[in-house]
């Protein structure tokens, strides 16, 4: 057995692992090569070391250790005023490190690191500083491992190399496996090339020479006859460290409410077909995903899964979620960051006709119709266990798109908050003919009533043009006129007019007003943490330069320098490991505000947001109908989430003259609409039924915004 085969999880963390048992005894346990650099030389380290060491002794594996010696306080005075030479307080310091083992686990792990060291199977060496001011340290953590067929791994995180570090301090670490893809063969490629040039003494400002004789003499003292191989056993005889083979499993951290088991259940009667209508953040993937473990254990694994989103965003979500429940997935789409994908899918497909190896395959709509995966979706059998999961499912009631459902795939799962496509019975009746009755239908108010989301405040915040903005919007619609097309009956805007669509909506994203508002309704908050303050895709002037900045650059700037809060963006510029970080601060308390630009649409998960500022919203009900559900995600210490919503206006209520309405009219009704959505359900719907009737009264109209809001759910249906 190898790497490939063991259930290595993307992320580590103290408070629902135990990192020697999950990761670091099986991962040694499998490897042929162990590179360590660490931080300071002790015999604490080298027990650490040493977990998960005795197997990989047994099959003859070889290490290598870069370390550093602690130098204290009087050593460094000594130096620094000539009393003794540098190499002469580093030998003292690591003669000081090698203290007497405190029981019979920790003789018995000196006993096996010091065997290895005399047979050759350890190296050392030691790092220090080029330029030494004696207190400046190489205090770098790497670790890769390779198996015997040549795959690596590599982690990077918080953790130091001692004891203390992987058993009682509170860790956080992230695995990269260079099997999975491209991404994370460069993260693995880059750990070992720096430790191999260190290995060399080939990096700057750091000096590598080997480790001084007299300490490794001093080290043999511990050496005896014999070594007990079955150490680690008998150390964590409680913990089963080697997990069973089980590629689908359900997260020893996530627990399922009894709805998402009685959605599994229902679908497992259902002949493995159904829909689960569940509102965004209340666990449809995760109910999803609990069905594919489910069939996985049914089918003694021999399971093939297709995961299928409506964009590019959404799959690093389902891949991040995906990757502790089955195997490492095939990300397959005109991004991926794995060039071979095509290639990794046929192979893939072939081990499982042959063999009923398994595998995950996430995925596009785009990808999932296209040549590359539909001929390998055809030359699938009926009678082998394949499982199509489809996210936003309502997509494919669309021609284009329910023409690809394969029915010769029995196992099928539809995620969609609202399945119903407005006013398309027939492409309604499509869905529910391919994937079967709903197994769970559970709305947001559901949701919150059980607890499956957090109950919620909802601020309406007025935010008004400036005249010369209204003006720009005005002219905007005018233009836009002239590519209103007929389509089957309907008008719509034609192709060319999309631009001028979208510059309109900016108009309305970058309002003049907002980021000062922003920053006046954030006073109270300068204290707190966990807060997103969601920025359009627009841009704004810097009130010193008078430049044009983008309105996140501009907004953080403003945040970090006039509230003197921290703050970081969180956009798609940030590769997966500053998205970790990032997230992995937030959720401690860390990093207090986070700003974003299509994080809410895009299915990241950031359940510890508490305090939510809209800056920009979407007229797609679907979308800010999302939006809303990611923020409610429960999150401890959570109790309930705040929503300010900058509402924008086309001119103070109190301005508005009789005729107004006909220009203000598509503004307003889509600000309300959101209002009336938003306001429903929170603990304060009071205030946002005041707002909506203000704006009627100013304008002197009734609207049923029920209906406008069917009417916007038509006008963005596919």
């Amino acid at each position: 057995m190898g790497f490939t085969e063991l259930p290595i999880a993307l992320r580590y963390r103290s408070d629902s692992n135990d990192f020697p048992r999950d990761f670091l005894i099986p991962v040694l346990r499998e490897s042929r090569i162990y590179k360590r650099a660490v931080g300071y030389f002790s015999t604490s380290a080298l027990i650490e070391l040493s977990y998960g060491l005795f197997e990989f002794a047994k099959k003859g594996g070889r290490i290598q250790l870069i370390c550093s010696p602690k130098l204290e306080e009087d050593d460094i005075d000594a130096i620094r005023f000539g009393y003794k030479t540098r190499e002469a307080a580093m030998l003292e310091a690591l003669n000081v490190s090698l203290t007497e083992p405190v029981d019979a686990f920790e003789e018995e792990r000196l006993n096996l690191v010091a065997t290895l060291v005399a047979n050759g199977t350890l190296e050392i060496k030691l790092a220090f500083m080029e330029k030494d001011t004696y207190r400046n340290i190489y205090h770098e953590k790497i670790a890769v491992f390779m198996d015997g067929e040549g795959n690596r791994i590599s982690y990077t995180g918080s953790a130091n190399a001692s004891a203390n570090a992987y058993c009682d301090n509170f860790e956080s670490l992230y695995v990269f496996c260079d099997w999975r893809d491209e991404t994370n063969r460069n993260y693995v490629d880059i750990s070992e090339n720096d430790f191999n040039r260190m290995w060399e003494n080939e990096t700057e400002k750091i000096r590598v020479v080997p480790f001084p004789n007299v300490i490794i003499e001093k080290l043999s003292k511990f050496r005896r006859d014999s070594i007990d191989y079955q150490t680690d056993k008998k150390q964590f005889c409680d913990k089963e460290f080697v997990k069973p083979r089980e590629l689908f499993r359900i997260p020893e951290d996530i627990s399922l409410r009894e709805i998402q088991k009685e959605a599994v259940s229902n679908w497992m009667d259902a002949d493995c077909r159904g829909i689960f209508a569940m509102c965004t953040g209340s666990g449809k993937s995760y109910t999803a995903l609990a069905c594919m473990v489910a069939l996985a254990r049914k089918t003694k694994e021999q399971l093939a899964v297709f995961i299928v989103c409506p964009q590019i965003h959404l799959v690093g979500q389902w891949e991040e979620d995906e990757i502790n429940w089955g195997p490492s997935p095939i990300i397959a789409h005109s991004q991926s960051k794995n060039r071979h994908w095509k290639d990794d899918l046929v192979r893939s497909y072939k081990r499982f006709r042959n063999y009923g190896e398994p595998f995950v395959c996430i995925t596009t709509n785009d990808t999932f119709s296209g040549d590359a995966i539909q001929q390998i979706v055809i030359r699938l059998k009926k009678e082998q266990n394949v499982l199509l999961i489809i996210d936003e499912a309502h997509n494919f009631g669309a021609k284009s798109l329910s023409a690809c459902l394969p029915e010769n795939i029995s196992s099928r799962i539809a995620l969609s908050a609202t399945i119903e496509r407005y006013r398309d019975k027939k492409g309604t009746q499509i869905l529910f003919e391919y994937f079967g009755e709903k197994c769970i239908g559970y709305d947001v108010e559901q949701a919150i009533k059980d607890g499956a989301l957090t109950r919620y405040r909802y601020f309406p915040v007025p935010v008004y043009l400036e005249p010369d903005e209204l003006h720009e919007y005005q002219s905007l619609t005018e233009k836009l006129k002239k590519f209103v097309v007929e389509e089957n009956g309907e008008l719509k805007i034609s192709k060319e007019g999309e631009l001028l669509l979208f510059k309109r909506s900016r108009v309305l994203a970058g309002a003049r007003n907002k980021p000062d508002l922003l920053i006046s309704m954030m006073q109270k908050y300068k204290n707190e943490g966990h807060i997103l303050v969601y920025c359009g895709a627009t841009s704004m002037e810097d009130e010193e330069t008078g430049d044009i900045e983008r309105q996140i650059d501009g907004v953080t700037a403003k945040i970090r320098h006039e509230l003197q809060m921290t703050a970081r963006r969180f956009t798609a510029e940030e590769d997966l490991r500053e998205r970790q970080e990032i997230k992995s601060l937030f959720q401690d308390g860390l990093l207090q505000v986070v700003t974003a630009i299509k994080c809410l649409d895009e299915g990241v998960n950031i359940p510890s947001i508490r305090t939510a500022f809209i800056m920009a919203s979407t007229r797609n009900p679907r979308e800010f109908i999302q939006r809303r559900g990611r923020l409610l995600r429960r999150s401890p210490n959570k109790d309930y989430a705040e929503i300010y919503d900058f509402v924008t206006l086309p001119r103070e209520l109190s301005c508005v003259r009789p005729l107004d309405y006909e220009k203000d009219r598509n503004i307003i009704i889509g600000e309300m609409a959101r209002i009336h959505e938003f306001g429903k359900l929170s603990d304060n719907s009071a205030q946002a039924e005041g707002m909506i009737n203000e704006i009627m009264c100013a304008y002197d109209v009734y609207l049923d915004i029920e209906k406008e809001m069917q009417k916007m759910e038509e006008e963005y249906d596919e």
